[in-house]
């Protein structure tokens, strides 16, 4: 019955199921090839395995689709039978299973070796019969290739259905196999051993064959697999038992005495206490010797005969005596007899509790002889349970319970051998949870509360590892520092805890002087660390990693002071970590040990390169890769910091073979990455590939070409990273720290990329890594809404939950051994933007949204603007400089390019305006500089100003003027300075050749400018419209009263402007201000607060500073506040920047203030120009639409007048700020100058004098925000 449809058919029916046929095959395929967690994997499955049932009931038996259509269905089957949920019932499960075994055991048994089907089913066959046994063989083989890794990897394949793996069993799967299971598995692995070769397969099958008791034989042509140490042939293979034909373990000495062992579990829980301690704590000890071993282990109880195999064992463990594979297939096997028996034991008793923590311990053991030998997912929740008895709880009252130090010791090796961020999570709240339930007062709390302590630190330095953000580092440096306080008074010698939390400071510290750039307090750190090290013993177990970090710090410090004696010293310690024997440190620290060797070694040979140095590294590091990995992305480290030794070497030795040997290592690096193995923070890989790249292609040769594009290609992949880094930060400062790094990149792509003709390239190039913070910040404030539209509303409730600043900074304090919120810092800003697969570089790219051409384009147009300007330096003194000019309706054509000569690093005029700025900075900030020295300052400031605007002009202005063209109206001009071009006030560049008399012409004469951090934030600012004048004025005087004419300006603004305008500050007519003026007082009244103004204009003190938390305005200060509570710093405003700006309080969406800085350095930072993180760019941000700033300090009078006259141009005439702007500024350089209506007493004196267009008293100020001609209404 089944066939008469096809009968009826005829040949139609026959083609048209033929094609049916085709077509549920390739679905088929497409089903095999989604991802497991696919959440539409589990609706195709089912469909595609009815299309092939129905189409297999209507093949007659003879048809040779049959070949095909058979064990097809079958490896579906198989496939969907490990996707099983708990819902599914165990009959549902059973009977699948059976029809699955049905279609496989046809194909196995009917199919020649070699067909393809056939070796997917006999694979598929595998996984049903012997599932554990596949997930073990399988694991095995994935560690075995990561031992062995080939130079250009793809990595393990995901497992499909020609793969005998298995999934994690369900309530739903049967996982026992029967005798009869086994003994029909050797003769299908029999099968696929004589089929076809396929490397992966074989692989999987040599580890596969002793799992099953199957004897390689020559025969059956079975062989272990090449990778890493083979299961036939290694050390650890001899200690197998070996299996009967009924497929169960022969007699096994080992297992009979831990199975005894087992049996203290009921009746002597005091001595399997014992034994569980002793296990623990020798994992942190160092080894003693065989006899002292021998000895402590027959304390144990373990003197009996029965009890010899473990023994000798534990004997092996306590010394460190023996092959290390070995010791730990033997533990393994131990472990496995314990977790047998956890399987026959009911929940929750207390014999079951206390055989889990041997396993867990055993576990733990055995990846720390050889890491990844057993799967942590083999742990069992019951190890976490208190045992009831008093012999159950060794420590007494008022400690830890055994269970809890055990489960700690178990998420420190989990976390740090995985990598898994979810369980550090978790881990991290359980050490939270058991400090909180500690009591108050007693000594043995204390005491458990401080090592608990050191297991956050590891955690949170886990975290900045795995690519948290920098708030976990700061959390991580915080607790440090902490325990480092608690153990200052011990005595001359110290203890392993305190060298532990000194080493971790100080490795932290070196991380935030890095970070910061603020390299000050090495000198410091390296007295503090010399003289501990002076104390220790010489066989201290730690005295390696102190070695180790007084090696880096010098070797920091003598980078910066180029010092042959800190490199020297450096050297030295370098020297004492290669030599370290790691039999003599404690089975905790050995495992990761090599890793820090050959780093060591890595840094010798930085330090005195040379090739027999290079060929050393590079055999070290290929013989350590070649062995087990205690930490995840271990491969990535090794390579990469390979990579960077060896082109150091090549540069120094002009050694064309290291070069070629670092780029295939910085390649391999580059591919981990792409690959998905990468982590935050690793875009110095791909710099350095690139730069590698870029010094064979200047060699020249037939590959100069490729190297070329292979270094442009690598440098657009380091941008991409550090703009997800970026996006991981959770602050401005953090942001900044992280983005420092990408500026460099953005310039360095831009310049190359329009030498080699490709100018479009070069703008992309510059908004990929521009402004990388102020980008950030807006695509954040807009996560919650993507999570909640995207289906993640419990993530977007706790974004918004969350505070922008943690607690636990530098400097802060914390209670030992707690902390404030339930997870790692930083941990939620991963998971929602992994949620959002923002997680990589490309993806955070999208999230970023720096724009292309064709919007740029459109921007320009909609604020009527004539071009978009990016002025970018040369790479070196002596190369050019360029100008790109982007203009509206140009289409596809690429941007224009300038080649500007003078625009090149180390140009005298430049050079010398910024020592200037910087000494004149200084004497500003020290009151009790003489007036005499503050006026020296002053005129040599002023010198060096004159002479950068003479240099302006034919450095860039002049040419990029003439470029805009005549326009018969001033050009409107959007300018993105880059690198230190940012310091330079462009609008002032002057040409020789006045008018009307005057000696000099000024740029502002024949342009509006505006200036934007990049093409982005000039798109976000351009897109924001002006609020109305008319809807609310502030003006802030200097609540300081420092500045005599602050008030005087504020107050002439009101009378003439805005009349109805709110007073905040010190104003000498008003009896009572409207408000003190702090910071709370002026972010209540920006976008985003609770009463927010049309124009808000602030004079008062400001600085400049090399980061945002040091770039303020110096507001009033709250009267119960310290002294700097009255500082309104750029990272207050821009990390308080929260929801939609421009909602609040019922004004337009998108609409904005003007605000006006009349104070010092608004519009400049002392470093990171490329950034643009200023008080200015900070309010643009924080949603003004216009913002005057300015670029130095300022006289008061004259700013005075200027600032007025301004207000008349915006209130008055209704000019946009930016006209406004040039307008005032233009009025102070006109010598015929007339006072507007308005302006009265002194300021209308000020008026007639004949030094105000002396150009540092009218071109500090600058324009940010909309460049449009709009006017304020």
């Amino acid at each position: 019955m089944d066939e008469e449809p096809r009968r009826d058919g005829g040949e139609d029916g026959a083609r048209a199921l033929r094609v049916w046929a085709a077509t549920a095959a390739r679905q088929a395929g497409g089903v095999l090839r989604r991802a497991a967690d696919d959440p539409v994997r589990p609706a195709a499955l089912a469909q595609t395995i009815e299309h092939l049932a129905a189409i297999e009931r209507l093949l007659p038996v003879d048809d040779p689709l049959r070949d095909e259509f058979v064990p097809l269905l079958g490896v579906m089957m198989c496939v969907r039978l490990g996707t099983r949920g708990a819902a599914d019932t165990p009959e549902d499960a059973r009977l699948e299973r059976e029809r699955a075994l049905r279609h496989l055991r046809w194909a196995d048994r009917t199919r020649p070796l070699t067909d393809p089907f056939a070796v997917k089913a006999r694979s598929a066959l595998l996984q049903l019969l012997v599932p554990e046994h596949c997930a073990r063989a399988t694991h095995a083989w994935s560690r075995a290739r990561r031992q062995k890794p080939p130079l250009r990897a793809t990595g393990p394949r995901p497992p499909t259905a020609s793969t005998p793996t298995a999934s994690t069993p369900t309530a739903s799967t049967p996982t026992a196999s029967t005798p009869a299971d086994l003994a029909e598995a050797r003769e299908v692995l029999e099968r696929l051993v004589a089929g076809p070769e396929e490397a992966d397969l074989r692989g999987i099958l040599g580890f596969l064959g002793p799992e099953i008791g199957l004897t390689p034989s020559r025969s059956s042509g079975f062989s272990a697999p090449s990778a890493g140490s083979s299961p036939a042939s290694s050390p650890a293979a001899a200690e197998r038992p070996a299996e009967v034909a009924t497929g169960e373990p022969a007699e096994d000495p080992l297992a009979d005495a831990v199975r005894g062992v087992l049996g203290w579990a009921a009746e002597d829980v005091a001595r399997f206490t014992e034994l569980m301690v002793w296990l623990y704590r020798t994992a942190d000890r160092l080894t003693i010797s065989p006899e002292e071993a021998e000895g402590e282990v027959a304390a144990l109880g373990l003197d009996r005969p029965v009890f010899a195999p473990l023994r000798e064992l534990l004997t092996g463990l306590r010394s460190g005596q023996g092959d290390r594979q070995v010791l730990a297939e033997r533990v393994r096997r131990g472990a496995e007899v314990a977790r047998r028996a956890l399987r026959e034991l009911p929940a929750h008793t207390p014999e079951r509790a206390r055989i889990a923590r041997l396993h867990a311990v055993l576990l733990v053991w055995a990846n720390l002889l050889v890491p990844g030998t057993m799967d942590f997912g083999e742990l069992d929740e019951a190890m976490s349970e208190p045992g009831p008895a008093p012999e159950d709880r060794p420590g007494g009252p008022g400690r830890l319970g055994f269970e809890q130090q055990l489960g700690t010791l178990v998420d420190a090796v989990r976390v740090s051998q995985t990598g898994d961020l979810t369980h550090l999570e978790t881990s991290a709240g359980r050490i939270r949870a058991m400090a909180d339930a500690l009591s108050e007062g007693r000594e043995e709390a204390t005491l458990a509360r401080r090592a608990l302590s050191f297991g956050m630190a590891g955690r949170l330095h886990e975290a900045v590892t795995l690519g948290g953000g920098l708030d976990a580092a700061d959390a991580a440096l915080t607790v440090a520092r902490e325990l480092r306080a608690a153990h200052d008074d011990e005595g001359a010698v110290p203890s392993t805890s305190r060298l532990t939390a000194v080493v971790f400071v100080a490795q932290h510290e070196l991380a935030l002087a890095r970070r910061s750039g603020d390299l000050t307090g090495l000198p410091r750190l390296i007295e503090e660390l010399t003289g501990l090290y002076d104390t220790l013993p010489p066989d201290q177990e730690n005295r390696f990693a102190l070695a180790a970090t007084l090696a880096e710090v010098h070797r920091e410090q003598a980078a910066r002071d180029q010092d042959p004696a800190g490199f020297r010293a450096a050297a030295r310690y370098l020297r004492e970590v290669v030599a370290t024997d790691v039999r003599e440190l404690a089975p905790m620290l050995a495992p990761y040990f090599p890793a820090v060797r050959v780093s060591a070694l890595l840094q010798l040979t930085m330090i005195e390169p040379s090739r027999d140095a290079a060929d050393r590294a590079v055999a070290e590091v290929h013989r350590t890769l070649e062995g087990p990995q205690p930490t995840p992305h271990e491969e990535l480290r090794l390579r990469y910091q390979l990579g960077r030794a060896l082109l150091h070497t090549a540069r120094h030795l002009d050694d064309p073979d290291l070069l070629d040997l670092s780029i295939t290592e910085l390649s391999r690096a580059r591919e981990l990455i792409v690959g998905g193995d990468g982590l935050p923070h690793t875009a110095d890989a791909l710099t350095q590939l690139s730069e590698a790249h870029w010094l064979r292609r200047r060699r020249g040769g037939p590959s100069a070409g490729e190297d070329r594009a292979a270094g442009l290609a690598a440098r657009g992949e380091a941008l991409t990273r550090i703009s997800s880094d970026v996006l991981l930060q959770p602050g401005s400062e953090h942001g900044l720290a992280v983005a420092r790094f990408g500026s460099a990149q953005a310039l360095w792509l831009a310049y190359w990329s329009t030498v080699c003709g490709r100018p479009a390239d070069a703008v992309h190039a510059l908004e990929l890594g521009r402004a990388l913070v102020l980008r950030s910040g807006a695509a954040s404030r807009g996560i919650p809404e993507i999570l909640e539209a995207r289906g993640h509303p419990d993530l977007a409730r706790q974004w918004r939950a969350e505070v922008a600043a943690n607690p636990l900074r530098p400097g802060s304090e914390s209670d030992l051994g707690r902390a404030t919120g339930p997870q790692i810092p930083g941990s939620l800003r991963r998971r929602a933007l992994e949620a959002l697969g923002a997680g990589s570089g490309a993806d955070a790219r999208k999230l970023l949204g720096p724009p292309d051409l064709p919007a740029l384009r459109a921007g320009l147009t909609a604020a009527g603007a004539d071009a978009l300007v990016h002025l970018v330096p040369g790479q070196s003194p002596g190369m050019p400089g360029f100008a790109l000019i982007l203009r509206p309706g140009t289409g596809d054509a690429p941007p224009a390019v300038l080649k500007l000569p003078l625009l090149t690093p180390g140009s005298p005029p430049l050079e010398r305006y910024l020592d200037a700025t910087a000494r004149r900075s200084r004497t500003d900030a020290d009151a009790t500089d003489e007036a005499g020295r503050q006026a020296e300052r002053d005129g040599e400031w002023e010198a060096a100003l004159r002479e950068l605007c003479d240099w302006a002009w034919p450095a860039a202005m002049g040419p990029v003027l003439a470029a805009v063209g005549p326009l018969h109206r001033p050009s409107r001009i959007v300018l993105v300075p880059c690198g230190p071009l940012g310091a330079v006030a462009w609008h002032a560049a002057r040409t020789p050749y006045g008018t009307d008399g005057r000696e000099y012409r000024y740029a502002c004469e024949d342009a509006v400018f505006s200036y934007a951090p990049s093409g982005a934030e000039f798109l976000r600012a351009t897109a924001r419209d002006r609020l109305p004048t008319t809807a609310g004025q502030v003006l802030v005087a200097d609540p300081e009263l420092s500045l005599v004419w602050a008030e005087i300006e504020a107050e002439a603004v009101r009378v003439a402007c805005y009349p109805d305008g709110l007073r905040y500050g010190e104003f000498p007519t008003a009896d009572v201000s409207d408000a003190p003026g702090t910071p709370e007082d002026i972010l209540a009244v920006l976008p985003g607060g609770g009463s927010p103004v049309a124009v808000l204009h602030i004079s008062c003190h400001a600085l400049a500073g090399p980061d945002p938390t040091r770039s303020a305005l110096w507001l009033a200060a709250p009267p119960a506040g310290p002294e700097d509570s009255g500082r309104l710093s750029v990272a207050h405003i821009l990390d308080g920047a929260v929801g939609a700006v421009g909602a609040a309080a019922g004004q337009p969406v998108g609409a904005g203030p003007l605000v006006v800085l009349s104070a010092c350095e608004t519009d400049l930072s002392t470093r990171d120009h490329d950034e643009a993180l200023t008080l200015s760019t900070a309010l643009v941000a924080r949603g003004a639409a216009d913002v005057i700033g300015s670029r130095w300090a300022v006289l008061d009078a004259s700013t005075a007048l200027m600032m007025a006259v301004f207000h008349d141009f915006v209130s008055t005439h209704g000019l946009a700020p930016a006209d406004a702007l040039r307008a005032a500024q233009l009025w102070m350089l006109d010598p015929r100058r007339e006072p507007p209506p308005t302006l009265r007493g002194h300021l209308r004196g000020e008026a007639a004098r004949t030094d105000l267009d002396r150009v540092h008293l009218w071109a500090a100020f600058t324009h940010q925000g909309n460049p449009s001609a709009r006017g304020t209404g």
